[in-house]
């Protein structure tokens, strides 16, 4: 009874070692699992890449109907002139729209950031708890990194001119100072923005790990006015001519 024991455990153990080597030579020695977040955020990525090449291809179509209308803009005739003028002035509302000159709206996330509220540890610094000026500015990076069309925060639009900078315990965006929460708003592909936000290597995961208040959430419809003043360009003007280097 005892060898017929030993012989079955001796088969058993037999069979489930082949099975191993077959399993490990299939994977070739490499783990398998995949964890369902990260699958998600493939499917994301995957997802926005394909949003990607659409706004591309619109781009192409776009563009090649600009060149219809300039092609049929050099022919006499009234139609030609008004779709000539009429792609012109699309053209100038488009660079308004890019330049910040108008308020717009569309899908996109909100983010919120806000003091940590958790005990200090011993020795720890206050200044790990506190929102500075560089954390929104990470923020930023990332959303137009994920392709934001237009950004702001508490109100404020963000453009090529914007400067933020700490100013005590508040933040001065665009020359006007703002305490805490912070209240960040982007339109854009939401879902591709939080999860670069949220991932485990994402600037909001860190600052959650760090104590910081952290919150993303995907809206469909947000509002972002357009810039508080307007610039003066003392020192920059229009090349004329052939262009040197």
């Amino acid at each position: 009874m005892r060898k017929r024991m030993i012989w079955a455990a001796f088969i058993v153990c037999t069979i489930i070692g082949i099975g191993l080597a077959c399993q490990m030579k299939i994977s070739d020695g490499q783990r398998l699992y995949v964890s369902p977040k990260t699958i998600e955020d493939y499917k994301i990525t995957i997802n926005s890449e394909r949003e990607e090449i659409k706004k591309l291809q619109a781009m192409v179509e776009e563009t090649e109907e600009k060149l219809t209308n300039y092609q049929m803009a050099e022919q006499p005739g009234e139609q030609s002139q008004e779709a000539f003028e009429q792609s012109l002035s699309d053209e100038v509302e488009k660079y308004k729209i890019a330049s910040g000159k108008v308020q717009v709206k569309g899908a996109g996330v909100e983010v919120i950031v806000d003091d940590g509220t958790r005990e200090l540890y011993l020795g720890e610094d206050v200044n790990n708890l506190l929102v500075h000026d560089m954390d929104i500015v990470m923020i930023i990076n990332e959303l137009n990194r994920c392709g934001a069309e237009a950004v702001s925060v508490n109100g404020q639009r963000i453009t090529a001119n914007t400067a933020i900078s700490c100013s005590g315990y508040t933040v001065r965006i665009n020359g006007e100072v703002y305490a805490r929460p912070f209240k960040i708003r982007a339109i854009g592909d939401g879902k591709r923005m939080a999860a670069a936000l949220v991932d485990p290597d994402g600037y909001g995961t860190s600052l959650k790990n760090w104590g910081v208040q952290f919150e993303v959430r995907l809206k469909d419809d947000i509002t972002i006015d357009a810039v508080s003043k307007n610039y003066i360009y003392r020192y920059m003007n229009k090349l004329q001519g052939e262009v040197k280097n």
